[in-house]
This record gives C-alpha cells, structure tokens and sequence, in this order.
C-alpha cells in the first residue's frame, strides 16, 4: 500500500558507505525521483500484498488496555519492566472487509482516504471508551437500536436475493396471464389548449371544446396532424412553439388514466375522441400496435414476481404475531399506516435483477407533449 513512496537518501557514514553513482547519472547530480505508480500498478501492486500483512499499524493507540508496568522481582536490583507496546494493527484482510462493507468497488486511489477516516473513527471511538460514553444509558440504547436495523437490513437484503432467483416457466405465465399489460402502440398526438380567456379570468372550457372537437373531426377524416397541430396551437393560445405530434411507441401504464382506455381501445389507424385533461384536450391516433415480446419484458417481470414475493413473505412474517397495546397509555386512536422515527425493511420499488433493469415507466402526468 506503500509502493510510490520514497525514503530520504541516507547520509554516508562510516559504516554505510556512500553509493555509486548508477548508470547515466552524473556525479553530482541528484538521481531522478520515481516515478508514481499508475492506478492500475497500484492496483497489482496491492494484491501482492499478503492478506494478514498490516497495511495500518497506529503507534499510540491501544486495542486492548496496555498492562500496566510491574518490578522485577527474579532481578536483584534490576529497572522496572518497561509497558508493553501501545499500538492497533490493520491487516489487508480486515481492511478490505471494512471496504466490501461500506464502499463496495471502491478505486484503489481512494483506499487511503477511507483508510486514514477509519483511523480517525478509530481514534476518537477509543477516547469515547475512555470517557465512559458507551455506558450511558440513550448511548447504549442507540447502539442496541443500530444493531437491530443492521440485522432487519441484512435479512431483508438476504430474503430479496433468495427471492430473486424467478423460475423461467413463473415468467412466461405471468406474460401470458398479463398479455394486455404489454401491448405496445405507435402514437401520434394533437394537444389543444385551453382557449384563452380575457387576462385575470378563466379559460374558456366551452370554447376549448369546441375547438377540440372540430379539430378531432378533421383528424379522423384523414387530415394531416401537424398541420391540425398548428392550427390548434394558433386558435388555441396563439403563442408558444407546437409540439411534435410523434411521440412514438408507447405501452399500456405509460399514459394518464383518462387516457388510456380511450387510447388502447382503438384498433390501427384509429382516431380518438378530444380527451379533456386540465390543462387541454388530446386527441390521439393509433399508427399501429403490438404486443412487446418476452424477451424484452423478461427481467421486467422477474423484477415484479421478485417484489410480489417479498411483500407476502413481509405480510406472512408480519402475521406471525399479535402485538397488542396498552390504549391507557398509547389511547384509543389506530396509528397511522406510516410514520415515526423506525421503518422495518420493505420490498424495494425497484429491486436488483442481473442487469439492472428497472419497472415499466409510470404514467407521466398530462400537459403539453414533450418532444422526443
């Protein structure tokens, strides 16, 4: 963990005789300092060192109470034993442990950092020893309470990996028991605005909506829909830039609910009826549809199964006992479904799957379209 660094020249003595010059060198003249080892040397350098050979060795500070200085009574007259060495020793393996723990794939040019935090954490934890800080009653409290959550944490880190591992055959039921869930619908979009209204007052519902559905006539008939785009956005409001009218391929659960049905019922080529959401109308055509295949959804739904899995063992561990409370001293209200300062673990929104692959995105709230 040391390589990179250089001690100073020694002087010449009598018993340490001054070097040659080395090849090249001038006499003279000060040989070139070393070069520092790149990330990736360090690195290689690192493994070579044994996993029981200290790589931090703190002089002063103890990591069991040093024995105290004794005479000596087998010696007539000698001095009196000198107190054993006071230092803490850190070996590659403890270290790396600490690493896996807190800062997993950490850098190996951020080793140091950690590693001279550590001895700081080390250093003023042993003076709270000392203090008698970890007898106080709320300091022993905490402590039993951190040991609770590490292990609540760990087994629920645990429990979600076991529950990770989704037989292919559980995969391919729930795409088949879900089919609708996947389909998949190339999109085109007409947003219309609120009609203007004169400044201080409300937009004219009315007047929008009947804008809108002239504007979904035309749509339906076959018009163009940048060009009924424009034209709404100008009758509209007549500011701002239209948005684009493509927004692509989108899948059931990924548009407003007052949408979606009105959307994914239509079949190909399709037009929908004005949509009234707060800020407009939308009006949509259906280019085209699919179904998303399994392959593309796969890690998807092992993700959704691996979630299911954990919330029935939470709700299955939950009921295996029956606390009761005192209503005397909590009163007679139920608690909230949530709160307070202690949150047991839960299934994660988006749990670890091999690649990483997150939940189908939600539904966006509506407003004018953005562009792709």
């Amino acid at each position: 963990m040391a390589a990179g660094q250089t001690s100073s020249p020694q002087a010449p003595t009598a018993t340490t005789p001054k070097a040659a010059p080395t090849q090249g060198a001038k006499a003279g003249h000060a040989a070139p300092a070393t070069k520092p080892l790149s990330a990736k040397q360090q690195a290689e350098a690192a493994k070579e060192v044994a996993p029981d050979a200290a790589v931090i060795t703190i002089k002063g500070l103890c990591s069991t109470p040093a024995p105290k200085a004794t005479s000596s009574k087998t010696a007539k007259g000698s001095a009196a034993a000198k107190p054993a060495a006071c230092e803490t020793v850190i070996t590659r393996k403890q270290l790396e442990l600490l690493i896996d723990t807190v800062r997993p794939n950490l850098q190996p040019a951020q080793r140091r950092m950690l590693a001279q935090q550590y001895v700081e954490l080390l250093l003023v934890a042993n003076a709270a020893v000392k203090a008698g800080v970890e007898k106080e009653p709320k300091v022993q409290e905490q402590m039993r309470l951190s040991k609770l959550q590490i292990l609540a944490t760990s087994y629920s880190r645990e429990m979600q990996q076991k529950q990770a591992e989704i037989p292919e055959a559980d995969i391919a039921k729930y795409y088949q028991e879900h089919a609708s869930q996947y389909e998949e619908a190339k999109l085109l979009r007409i947003y219309v605005p609120m009609v203007a209204a004169e400044e201080g007052k409300p937009s004219d519902v009315a007047a929008s909506k009947a804008l809108a559905e002239k504007i979904q006539q035309r749509a339906a008939a076959g018009e163009e829909f940048d060009k009924l785009q424009k034209e709404a956005f100008t009758a509209a409001s007549g500011k701002g830039t239209p948005p684009p009218v493509d927004i692509g391929e989108r899948r059931r659960g990924t548009l407003p609910p007052k949408q979606e049905n009105g959307v994914f019922g239509l079949k190909a080529g399709g037009v929908s009826p004005a949509l009234e959401e707060a800020s407009g109308f939308y009006i949509y055509k259906v280019v085209s549809k699919d179904e998303v295949p399994l392959d593309k959804v796969r890690e998807e739904i092992k993700g959704t199964l691996a979630r299911e899995h954990v919330r029935e063992s939470m709700e299955k561990l939950r009921a295996s006992v029956q606390p009761t409370f005192n209503d005397t001293y909590f009163g007679s209200e139920p608690p909230p479904a949530t709160g307070g300062e202690l949150h047991p673990p839960t299934a994660p929104a988006q749990p670890a799957t091999p690649s990483g692959t997150p939940e189908a995105p939600k539904p966006t709230p509506p407003g004018p379209p953005q562009s792709k």
